[in-house]
């Protein structure tokens, strides 16, 4: 993603949430430094080389993810499918008994079911932003490996590959290195959101104010995507 094609869609977005773009560019130079001693190249790769012309299938930690979840895995088309989590929908393969592939986190989950699934071999793409500087800061250094991911201008460590929450995030990153096909689980765009989302939430909750705002940001640009691929996309229901 070209920052001259995301520009204007994430400033509609901070002038929505009122976001602070500065805070935003500042959690992104902090990614960047602390990422400096690891090697991008070898983990771009690795992440193209997961997805392309695969079957991926990208999961959103909303109420309907364990559910969806199971029964996606049952399917033999997905027996060799490639599996990206969106944050919390990490925890749901745990329960499982399960591992992803893929790990796109703002670290708003349980970061120990982040790190389980890490140490099982997902490659994390770590996002940085104005909000989450503090977890950032005390995560990154924790890890050998990670890509990292900014919503503002990219640096050399830190990629733009457009996407505001952990779920769009994830399809616009699975979209850019061309999969054989897309599937979406857990991507409910309602008012509750998943008890997967927050660390230490036994059940689904109702979404506040901004939370609903966030989810109808996420849907517009789930549904934007998909209008503009040619790659076979479909939601679980």
């Amino acid at each position: 993603m070209d920052w001259s094609d995301w520009q204007p869609v994430y400033l509609a977005i901070a002038k929505r949430l009122s976001l602070d773009i500065d805070a935003d560019r500042k959690a992104t130079a902090l990614l960047t430094s602390l990422l400096e001693d690891i090697d991008p190249a070898p983990l771009l790769n690795k992440l193209e080389n997961k997805i392309r012309n695969r079957i991926v299938v990208v999961c959103g930690a909303g109420p309907s993810l364990g559910q969806q979840l199971d029964e996606v895995m049952s399917m033999p088309e997905t027996v060799d499918a490639i599996y990206v989590a969106a944050d919390g929908a990490a925890s749901a393969f745990l329960e499982l008994g399960r591992k992803c592939d893929i790990l796109v986190t703002d670290l708003d989950g349980n970061n120990d079911d982040l790190k389980t699934m890490m140490n099982h071999g997902a490659l994390p793409i770590i996002h940085a932003h104005g909000d989450n500087m503090h977890r950032v800061e005390e995560f990154v250094p924790t890890l050998n490996t990670a890509l990292g991911s900014t919503q503002v201008e990219p640096t050399d460590r830190a990629f733009l590959w457009g996407g505001f929450t952990d779920g769009d995030r994830a399809c616009h990153i699975t979209l850019h290195y061309a999969p054989r096909r897309l599937i979406l689980v857990g991507m409910d765009f309602g008012n509750v959101v998943g008890r997967w989302s927050k660390p230490n939430r036994p059940l689904h909750y109702e979404a506040d104010d901004r939370k609903r705002v966030k989810l109808e940001i996420a849907e517009e640009l789930v549904l934007g995507l998909l209008a503009r691929t040619s790659v076979p996309c479909s939601f679980m229901i």
